[in-house]
Formats: structure tokens, sequence, C-alpha cells
């Protein structure tokens, strides 16, 4: 009785992030995104991050105390071998964390995890086994289609551990695409809830362009990747094109990309851009290019594409993707486009721009996201989850 004196009743949610990824793609926006909607519930919210992170940028109240051990880097058969060591590490500190900053602290504490493999989803059930566990809940969300992977089955085995270690009905199994709930579903045999995207607080503003060319502002946003079409964009950089002043295209420095001379303009910007910068290229952006492979993004979602239909912008999109599955739901099939052609491609960039009819069904599915993919939504789905029994 005297451990749970001081034991609150206000629920804690706390954002494992075993890898920051150098501060690139969406991990950092979403957990200050999720911070915001559990404040919203009037929950406390904790951040622990690897300890020798930069966290000049973020909240000031994120914990630098995971271990910095890279479960994600390359590696020949025994350097993955040797990073049981490393899996280790990451949940001894992760349980250290958990006994010093939340056991006991509340009558309902919650471990959600948002980007992880199988290695560190391994390091999450070592801490389990090493804290007590009965005012804990674990959210595990999955982003991709892990029930292809080699490793699924480690995924699969590891979630039952997880839900033996803790108590009846604790363990939560989500994903932000309802393509991969009916999938993870399936193989794990459990529930897989849909929540929304919340990092969606951009800002449309009447931007002053600078140092805008004439003709359609084209991004290729993000770090480039060959599953984003990294071989796409450049097919269309060295092609050449009768009315190539109308088209310029904005990428990151690292793409490599240069301006031919009878091809579009190239305008190359930063590397890793803040959220304001961000804002900007997606407010003064005309078309937002989208070329990503069909295979590894089949089911799972695209933040980009979701900030995209936010902010009013055209996506151009591969068949058989999420990103197609969504616009068909708006009948904006149009959008869905073949890249084998890069003429063609230019060509359909610049009837696109010109059709009214498809900013209107634009303005529909943009209101449409900003009524569930918002930390309202998001919000009150946790809550949800948190009422079941």
């Amino acid at each position: 009785m005297l451990e749970n004196q001081g034991t609150s009743s206000t629920p804690i949610l706390v954002s494992l992030i075993p890898n920051l990824m150098g501060g690139e793609g969406h991990i950092i926006p979403y957990h200050q995104a999720v911070s915001k909607a559990v404040s919203k519930l009037g929950w406390k919210h904790l951040v622990a991050i690897p300890s020798q992170s930069n966290v000049n940028h973020l909240l000031a109240e994120w914990d630098s105390c995971l271990s910095n051990f890279d479960l994600e880097k390359d590696g020949n058969i025994w350097q993955k071998v040797l990073r049981l060591t490393g899996v280790f590490y990451l949940g001894t500190t992760t349980a250290n964390y958990l006994r010093n900053n939340v056991i006991n602290q509340s009558e309902s504490s919650i471990i959600f995890l948002e980007r992880f493999i199988h290695l560190q989803l391994f390091a999450l059930t070592i801490a389990l086994w090493l804290v007590p566990t009965k005012t804990l809940s674990v959210w595990l969300l999955y982003r991709r289609d892990t029930h292809k992977d080699k490793t699924r089955f480690i995924y699969k085995f590891l979630n039952y551990l997880i839900k033996k270690r803790l108590p009846l009905g604790q363990l939560k199994l989500l994903t932000d695409s309802d393509l991969l709930s009916q999938s993870l579903s399936n193989y794990f045999q459990e529930t897989v809830i849909v929540m929304p995207i919340p990092h969606t607080d951009i800002q449309v503003n009447n931007w002053e362009i600078k140092d805008k060319s004439p003709g359609i502002l084209c991004w290729w946003p993000g770090c480039p990747r060959e599953e984003k079409g990294w071989d796409v964009i450049k097919n269309l950089v060295n092609s050449s094109f009768k009315k190539s002043d109308k088209i310029c295209l904005v990428a990151a420095k690292n793409s490599n990309l240069e301006s031919t001379k009878e091809g579009i303009e190239v305008k190359v910007i930063k590397d890793k851009l803040t959220r304001e910068e961000y804002n900007y290229w997606l407010n003064v952006t005309d078309i937002i290019l989208l070329p990503y492979d069909d295979k590894a993004y089949e089911e799972r979602t695209s933040g980009i594409f979701t900030e995209c239909i936010i902010a009013g912008k055209i996506p151009l999109v591969t068949d058989k993707t999420w990103m197609a599955y969504e616009l068909l739901k708006y009948n904006l099939g149009e959008l869905i486009i073949s890249w084998d052609n890069s003429e063609k491609v230019f060509i359909y960039i610049l009837d696109i721009f010109k059709n009214s009819n498809i900013k209107t069904k634009i303005k529909s599915m943009q209101n449409s996201y900003l009524n569930f993919h918002c930390l309202d939504t998001y919000a009150n789905a946790m809550k949800k989850i948190i009422n079941q029994k």
C-alpha cells in the first residue's frame, strides 16, 4: 500500500523513440503532435530518446536516456548477431527509465512505440520482463506490411510474449492504414485499430514565393530513396521537353539532380527542412510528385501525401499504392499515373494544373482529411482505446 500513496489517476503516455533517424522524416513532428493530443485529454506525456540525441530543436522535456546502439544499421551476419548485445542495452535502459519515471506514478501508464523493427520490439519485451507491469499498457503502431517480412514470425512471437506479460487486454495493436489493418489483423489474429495521422498542422498562408521560376512548381519532397521513385525523378530531369520552361522541379540537394540543356529547371533545397521551411514549400508548390514504388507502398501510408491533401495540393501517384487507394475514394483516379514516359508525365502536369474539376474534388478530399487526420480525432481515438477492456 505504501508504494501506491503517490500514484496519480492521470494517465501517462510514454513515447519510446529508439532511433530519431537524424531528424529525418516525420518522427519528431509525429510525437510533437501526439504531445498536443495528449494535452487535450489532460494526460501526461513523456518522450524517451537515445542519450546522445541532439535535442536542441526538440521539446525541452524529452528525456535523453535510451541506449545509443543503432539496431537498424546495415551489417554482415556476425555484426547482426552481435546486435543482441545492443538489444539488451536498449532493453535495460528502457526498463530503468520506466522504473524511475513511470512505474507507480499513475494508475494507468501507456508505452507507445510507433516506429520499430523486430530488434527494438525485442528490447521492449526484455524491458517489460524487468519491471512490474500491473499498471502498464503497450500500444504498438505498425506502419509497414510486416505480415510480408521475412521476420514476420518474430513480430508475432514478441507480440505474444508482451501480451502474456501484461494484464489482460492491455496490449493494443494500431496502424494508420485501413489496408494494413485488414492484413495485419489476419496475420496476427488480433484486432488492429486504425489511427488518424496527427501531424497535419499545415499553416496555409499566402506565402511570398522566393526566387520562383515561371511555370508550374512541382516538388519531390523528402529524402531521396529508391522506394520513393528516385530513378523516376532522375529520368524526368534527364528528359528533354519542348515546353520545359513551364515546369520547375524542387528536390533535396542530396538527390544530386541537375538541370539539363533541354530539360525542366531543377531547384535544389536543403536536405533537412525545419517545420516552417517544410510548410513554406508545401504552400508554394503547385503539384506534389509521389512516384512511390507500388510494392513498398501497397498498404503503408505516406505522411507527405496526407499533408499534401491537407494543404489542398495536387498529388500525382503510382497505381496500386495506398495513395491511389485513397484518391479513388474521392473519384480522383486521374491523379494515378504511369511514370514510364517522361514526356507524357510533363504533358499531364500541364493539363492537370489547368483542370478546375480536379481542384474542386481535391477541396472535398481536403475537408474530409481535415476532419479525420487532426489532433481532436487522434485524441478521441486514444481515449476510446484506453477505455476498452
